[in-house]
């Protein structure tokens, strides 16, 4: 017997398939879609049976006899139209793509994942409210229809999807079918897994970064072999096959973090839909502000829509209101703390209500710079700004990009001058103010720096529940996942991060996050209020934000997408060139655009990345611009090219 293997590896030939001839104690193990161990140069790797051939069929080599047979997994035939999709839609290889959907490999796995002791319990005590009900009806239809649109719950922050998600997953599993759950961060999404395992117990399987490989692999196969028919995770969480997917919930499906950053470069939102049409599931998508182009696809019926416009038990959102910090100025208050915001936290404060300070800027000072000659402190590695910080033990210059630390200058390296200056707020130094102000109070710092881990996280949210922080001051880690009923407000010290960087989705992704962060006051039975602290009072994103108007600031955003021609109205690829020689680098990106010129491809560019350099590589880039994708030219120039990093439909333009 004869067989065609797809290796799990990266290939740099057109040749992707490879055949091997299977040893007679192995034939009766071999079937398409089996995990086997191969020769593949002077390399053992795993790889998939992709087709049986006939034996009698003539070589002109000697054929390599296959290894093993590894385990029991066997992919199932669906899955390769998905890897050949990936392949195609995200430019990588065969061998790459199938990687995704393979088991952990782990020679000895230690014993499974002891399962928390919960009762199986049916979510009766939920109550639905007359929206919830209506949505969730046509929503049930749909779990049994042969033909199903993805489905998108739009619904205001509070407006209870997670409990349609419950009632859903619970129809699904009556139906015999598994379903798969994905949240932008297991450790930032506390309280969506704890409702589903007050619900489903030992049912669910949960998948995270910070399970060991064991772990891994026994939630695998937990999930594959239909033991734990629900899995909860992260976008990895998309790739565990089951030839039984009846449902996969997508919760906040506007977040970056569903888009891989290493190849292959899948979004999981648009795999998620691929895999629900192929496998016949329904694809239900939620969020208080969608993407673009999502609530576009829904508005071309593309995508079902369903609208929750009250939140759940209440009518009224936050009241918000914006500073202009112009005024402040004017009025000599250079504090980070406008006196609005001062007045509204005394009264929250008096009341034994919590605050909630959001400024998504690490550190004290966001650059620093000689006054004398203006010289500013870059990253050797990254020629970014050094951020500088500070805390009760030391104070040193940090780059958020490669992590390298430097001692603070005490001179100017260039003109030697001793006038060193700290320029702009980081969440340091607002801990710092916040805590001058208010000395008697609980007050704690939520970053990546300060919240590593799922525990440290716990800690955190548990005290915050229980009422022992008084003031919470935080980076995007506080914009999701946190319902917590005494945050009588939320102060955003500055909704200008980010604002104006040079990136088509600027606006989009300032609005997702305002909204966010202003939707996490006001829950229970507190209505809340939100302060919005801006240079620019008047910009789209900050006053829809602040009306929680999400289709005023899709209509205005559409309208500049079109008229620019920007996505949904075009498809983009974004190509980079890499190099510790800048000149290879540029050499590189001038080769492809001749390439593209020369094929009557439209783009933009070349030219230097924004970050220009990072982990001491220089950086250039061009966008490919296409009103059909995929493209057979793009397909042929990534194989020809993939030295290139290639990023179809890219979250990042930086």
């Amino acid at each position: 017997m004869i067989v065609n293997v797809i290796p799990e590896i990266k290939t740099w030939s057109d040749i992707e398939v490879f055949s091997y001839s299977v040893p007679a104690d192995l034939t009766n193990k071999i079937k398409i879609g089996a995990l086997v161990e191969i020769p593949l140069g002077r390399n053992k790797i795993r790889g998939v049976v992709e087709s049986l051939k006939n034996s009698n069929d003539k070589t002109l080599y000697k054929m390599k006899n296959i290894i093993s047979v590894i385990d029991d997994f066997v992919l199932p035939e669906i899955y390769f139209d998905v890897v050949k999709w990936i392949s195609e839609y995200y430019l990588c290889s065969l061998g790459d793509a199938l990687s995704l959907f393979l088991p952990p490999a782990v020679k000895r796995p230690k014993a499974g994942i002891r399962d928390k002791e919960l009762g199986i319990r049916e979510s009766q005590n939920i109550k639905l409210t007359k929206e919830q009900q209506l949505v969730f009806e046509k929503l049930k239809l749909n779990l049994t229809a042969k033909n199903k649109n993805p489905a998108l719950i739009h619904g205001v922050t509070g407006s209870g999807k997670t409990e349609i998600y419950i009632k859903l997953t619970e129809e699904a599993l009556a139906l015999g079918k598994s379903v798969i759950i994905l949240v932008p961060e297991i450790m930032l999404t506390p309280q969506t897994v704890e409702r589903f395992e007050e619900i489903f117990g030992d049912k669910i399987a949960l998948r995270h970064s910070k399970l060991s490989r064991s772990e891994k692999y026994h939630t695998f196969y937990d999930f594959y072999t239909g033991s734990k028919p629900i899995l909860i995770g992260p976008r990895s969480a998309l790739l565990i096959p089951s030839k039984n997917l009846g449902l996969i919930i997508v919760d906040e499906e506007q977040e970056d973090s569903y888009k891989q950053d290493l190849s292959p470069r899948y979004h999981a939102v648009e795999l998620a839909k691929f895999i629900a049409q192929s496998l016949k599931s329904l694809l239900v998508v939620g969020s208080a502000t969608p993407r673009i182009k999502t609530y576009y696809q829904a508005q071309n019926g593309i995508v079902d829509l369903h609208e929750l416009s009250l939140r759940h038990n209440k009518d009224k959102l936050p009241h918000a209101e914006i500073v202009d910090l112009k005024d402040e100025i004017r009025a000599e208050n250079f504090s980070p703390i406008s006196r609005k915001l001062k007045e509204e936290m005394d009264r929250v404060l008096l009341n034994k209500d919590q605050v909630l300070l959001f400024l998504n800027r690490r550190g004290n000072a966001t650059f620093v710079a000689c006054r004398d000659c203006g010289h500013v402190i870059l990253c050797h590695n990254c020629s970014i700004p050094m951020v500088y910080h500070l805390n009760e033990t030391e104070h040193f210059l940090n780059c958020h990009h490669c992590d390298r630390r430097e001692a603070v200058p005490t001179h100017c390296p260039e003109c030697h001058s001793q006038r060193i200056k700290y320029f702009g707020s980081g969440i340091d130094k607002i801990e710092t103010e916040i805590r001058s102000l208010y000395p008697d109070k609980r007050i704690s710092k939520v970053d990546s720096k300060t919240i590593r881990t799922k525990s440290d996280y716990t800690k955190f949210f548990q005290k915050f529940k229980k009422g022992e922080i008084d003031i919470v001051i935080g980076t995007q880690m506080i914009a999701k996942g946190l319902d917590i009923p005494n945050v009588d407000l939320v102060g955003i010290i500055s909704a200008d991060t980010g604002l104006h960087l040079p990136h088509y989705r600027a606006s989009e992704k300032s609005f997702e996050l305002l909204t966010q962060v202003s939707g996490r006051s006001g829950r229970a039975d507190k209505i809340g209020q939100t302060i919005i602290q801006t240079y620019w009072p008047e910009s789209a994103p900050v006053v829809a934000a602040k009306d929680h108007d999400y289709k005023s600031f899709y209509q205005s955003e559409i309208s500049e997408r079109q008229k620019f021609n920007y996505p949904p109205f075009c498809y983009l690829v974004r190509v980079i060139a890499e190099d510790a020689d800048e000149d290879k680098a540029k050499k590189e990106i001038m080769k492809l655009s001749e390439k593209l010129k020369q094929n009557n491809l439209e783009f933009i560019g070349p030219g230097v990345c924004f970050y220009s350099r990072l982990h001491n590589k220089y950086r250039y880039h061009l966008i490919i611009k296409m009103d059909k994708y995929p493209n057979e030219k793009i397909v042929a120039m990534a194989k020809a090219n993939r030295h290139l990093i290639w990023d179809a439909e890219p979250t990042n333009l930086l």
